[in-house]
């Protein structure tokens, strides 16, 4: 908490974006009434000022950026919810690797207890590390230090079969020890594999990360993947925030961040205990983030134990706010209640729901091979949560990923007021 406060106090008066709230550290405060003189700060605010704004005063951002010092980083969101922002040299793989580490099992994997420490990256080539893979490059090119960047192709829905297969020999010529990766993605790599009728060969821990994992995605993985999974999260803007630990639930990630979580004043059907996250970052030098609405959702287990810091633990990532179905009678069905009903039907490999207006929506399924009730019996699972919502569920062979590289479980194309609907 002392912490959290002297980083905010840092912020307020080194950073040219803050000095209209320079009299929001008064002293030997609590933490939450120094928050509450805070408002929430949004994607939008921090798009308008211009990078000079992040900086305390004095520092030429420029030249830090020529020289390495500052790295200027785009976020890998949807369109609309993209962020140029500004890490410290060396930030982002210091604060990663401290977050990774409390999990026990990936603290001895990277303490060499599978063999020295090599990990391999699956994801968008323009989210592995802030470099850019995006091409024929060969192996050796896409090597940095221990890790390896394994997708060259923006959309990996044209991959084709010697990507595919080219990425599975390269995680076993890696000898690969951990694997970060994008679940849709490696959901894809996994089914690959067992056509092949081969395993994807990694000798301690997968990581999964970037997006949402859907219980689909992880019945595909599981195809041809055996080891531990584990789920970490974070954001390109404030780092890690949690990593799941031992005992399944995600533990808040320490040093890096205060993280507040404000509960739903709404009813959200199929999700329990859900809450909206606001992030304060501690460790920055650079744009540091005050009250920062990530955009997330998850679901807390209030009575749970807090391992490394106040704040507790989660049992669930329940998707971005923008994505939630929002219900004509106000309230919000999280994307993971949707895939919690959805898990039943197995044969179901990915889906997206796209909600154009309050009252109706779209389900595209993918589900090769599947029976021809499948339709009835995806909109019967779906309709208690969904309420007043018109449900129109088609098949498809493919869900295309958003112009970023990712994958969005459930779009709604009209805002909802966040700011009133959790507290």
């Amino acid at each position: 908490m002392e912490t959290a406060v002297e980083a905010i106090a840092r912020a307020v008066r080194d950073i040219p974006f803050y000095a209209g709230h320079r009299g929001v550290v008064r002293g030997d405060e609590d933490l939450g009434e120094v928050l509450g003189r805070l408002p929430l700060l949004f994607k939008r605010d921090v798009r308008r000022a211009l990078p000079k704004a992040w900086v305390p005063v004095g520092r030429d951002v420029k030249s830090e950026l020529e020289s390495g010092e500052l790295e200027l980083v785009e976020t890998s969101g949807s369109t609309e919810d993209r962020l140029n922002i500004l890490w410290d040299r060396g930030w982002w793989l210091h604060q990663e690797e401290r977050g990774m580490r409390t999990n026990p099992l990936v603290a001895r994997a990277m303490d060499g207890a599978f063999g020295p420490y090599r990990e391999a990256i699956l994801t968008t080539p323009v989210c592995g590390g802030g470099q850019c893979h995006i091409g024929d490059l060969t192996y050796e090119e896409r090597l940095e230090d221990h890790r390896l960047f394994l997708n060259m192709r923006p959309d990996p829905t044209f991959w084709q079969e010697a990507d595919k297969t080219r990425m599975i020999d390269e995680i076993v010529r890696h000898r690969t020890i951990g694997l970060e990766a994008d679940p849709a993605y490696l959901a894809a790599l996994a089914l690959h594999a067992e056509k092949l009728g081969r395993k994807i060969e990694v000798a301690g821990f997968t990581q999964l990360t970037y997006a949402s994992t859907t219980q689909a995605h992880v019945r595909s993985i599981r195809r041809a993947y055996d080891g531990p999974l584990v789920q970490l999260y974070g954001a390109s803007e404030v780092g890690v925030l949690f990593m799941e630990g031992e005992d399944g639930r995600l533990h808040h990630a320490p040093f890096t961040t205060h993280v507040e979580l404000l509960p739903a004043r709404v009813e959200t059907p199929g999700a329990r205990d859900v809450a909206l996250v606001v992030v304060t970052t501690l460790d920055r030098v650079a744009q540091p983030l005050l009250r920062f609405v990530v955009g997330d959702l998850v679901s807390v287990d209030w009575a749970g134990p807090r391992w490394f810091s106040d704040v507790p633990p989660l049992r669930s990532i329940e998707g971005r706010v923008q994505d939630a179905v929002a219900r004509p009678d106000g309230a919000l069905v999280t994307t993971g209640a949707l895939d919690r009903a959805l898990a039943p039907l197995a044969d179901i490999q990915q889906f997206q729901i796209r909600q154009g207006k309050p009252d109706e929506a779209e389900i595209d399924v993918v589900a090769p091979g599947a029976r021809a009730a499948l339709e009835r019996d995806v909109a019967d699972v779906l309709a208690p949560l969904l309420g007043g919502v018109r449900l129109v569920v088609r098949r498809t062979t493919a869900v295309s990923p958003e112009p970023s590289g990712k994958f969005r479980v459930c779009k709604r194309d009209f805002p909802i007021d966040v700011a009133r609907v959790f507290s």
